[in-house]
């Protein structure tokens, strides 16, 4: 048989089974002939956003009335997508603050600045507060 057919027949009867089954490479009874071909893939769970915050409780202690203090919370994304993340705190008789991170790459970590300011209130107290994180992969 002529090699250039033998090759061709070879490559044809290769892209036909390929598109019918992955990797599935026919062998064509003939003279020896050899193809060697690299090859990569990488298989992901798809978009899925996660985030990680710490701490996980945020404790401002005493904090003397008329004065502010801020801490520091670590937002970690652990999603395999770049992610929108929205916080919102509240307080009970207080309206909510929001505030947005626009983009944050997988793996990535941002610091936020949590302000407290005492003066929102009328007298000194014990006070809590909740803080909610969401993540939306973009």
């Amino acid at each position: 048989m002529n090699p250039i057919r033998k090759y061709n027949l070879l490559r044809a009867s290769l892209l036909v089974s390929l598109s019918a089954l992955a990797f599935l490479v026919p062998v064509i009874a003939a003279s020896t002939a050899s193809y060697h071909q690299n090859g990569h893939i990488r298989i992901v769970n798809g978009a899925s956003a996660g985030l990680s915050v710490s701490p996980t409780f945020l404790e401002f202690g005493n904090v003397t009335w008329g004065s502010t203090l801020t801490r520091q919370i670590m937002v970690t994304n652990t999603g395999d997508c770049n992610e929108n993340v929205t916080v919102a705190a509240g307080q009970n008789l207080q309206p909510t603050v929001m505030a947005t991170i626009p983009s944050l790459a997988p793996a990535h970590s941002i610091i936020v600045n949590a302000t407290y300011d005492t003066r929102v209130f009328n007298a000194p107290g014990d006070y809590t507060f909740g803080i909610d994180w969401t993540a939306i992969c973009l």
